[in-house]
């Protein structure tokens, strides 16, 4: 059996028609904008079970207090619908230098969360995915060598997940149990001293036991190596699964696996090797966004495939208002998702 075909529920609160996710991608548009839900719309028709989108936003998080601001991604919710795929929404706190942060701030940051995940709910969308990678301010948190604070919210692990954990049961409470949240983190900032496995593991069962219904581990922070979570050419293909798996071992709740999953081999090894239970692709999809429909139909010789070299993708979309651009698919930032 192709298990990256067969349907998935994730905590019996979200259920999938396959194993697929988009994984989130900043790409320089306000998400509420045509060409943002254009983008998201064409690749769950392309056989994405579950789109993950950003907020990408001005304000972040503080926009859910704005009227009407949940409501004009109405088309973005239903277009993915009416392509057979469920959405979430990640939510984004900012990242931040969290020396100059007071305590109080820090104390204000499971509400202002809670906030923006019942207007997230109330928009429509099919779950929550709060972002806690790369260079967020909850990775920050976390980094024994970039946390020194010496608060209540500084040294011991405990300390320095504090905010993360109470973020949760803040948006748990406010949400209710029946609504899927997601929390992305990177399991690794790939620096020695730093964010590692034996960190991450206890780490997630404490979001786990938080609420959060599924981790989608990715890797690397702001003290990574240049590129270190967009890995390039030289990186072999799912170089992150190994990490998925770490986190799957210390927790019951589902895994995202990432990281150059590009090919249906790749895909399923992670599958059937129980490194994961769900495969996010990122940049194959921006090369090609019709690569589940080429995977199911046994067409993998057709997929157009990612060249791996950052070029366009994501470098050039890093100032708001540069469209997105791939070498392989000229088209990409141009495209609309069909009636």
């Amino acid at each position: 059996m192709d298990l990256l075909f067969t349907p998935y529920d994730i905590a019996g609160k979200l259920k999938l028609r396959n194993r697929i996710v988009l994984a989130p991608l900043y790409l320089g548009w306000d998400g509420r904008s045509e060409e943002f839900c254009a983008f998201y719309a064409r690749r769950a028709q392309g056989g994405v079970g579950l789109v993950i989108a950003p907020q990408s936003s001005p304000n972040g998080l503080d926009d859910w207090t704005e009227p009407g601001f949940g409501a004009a991604f109405r088309p973005l919710i239903e277009r993915c619908h009416t392509a057979g795929a469920k959405i979430a929404l990640q939510v984004f706190s900012g990242s931040a230098e969290i020396a100059g942060l007071a305590a109080a701030e820090l104390a204000g940051i499971p509400e202002r969360f809670a906030r923006a995940a019942v207007g997230v709910r109330e928009a429509g969308f099919d779950a929550l995915d709060i972002h806690g990678a790369h260079h967020s301010l909850f990775m920050a948190l976390l980094s024994p060598t970039r946390n020194r604070r010496d608060d209540e919210y500084g040294g011991p692990p405990e300390n320095r997940w504090r905010v993360q954990v109470d973020t949760v049961r803040a948006i748990r409470a406010a949400v209710g149990g029946d609504f899927p949240v997601l929390f992305r983190f990177s399991a690794t900032d790939f620096v020695a001293g730093g964010i590692d496995l034996g960190l991450t593991a206890p780490y997630a069962r404490q979001l786990e036991c938080a609420g959060v219904d599924c981790m989608d581990v990715s890797a690397g922070t702001l003290d990574s190596p240049p590129d270190a979570n967009h890995p390039g050419e030289e990186q072999p293909l799912g170089c992150f699964a190994d990490l998925a798996a770490g986190i799957r071992a210390a927790v019951d709740a589902p895994v995202i696996a990432v990281g150059k999953i590009a090919t249906r081999a790749v895909a399923a090894s992670i599958l059937q090797n129980d490194q994961a239970d769900l495969v996010a692709l990122g940049r194959p999809l921006i090369a090609d966004p019709d690569w589940p429909r080429k995977i199911a139909d046994g067409r993998d010789d057709e997929i157009i495939p990612c060249l791996w070299d950052n070029m366009g993708c994501l470098k050039s979309t890093i100032h708001r208002g540069r469209p997105i651009r791939c070498r392989q698919n000229r088209r990409v930032g141009f495209e609309h998702a069909e009636a």
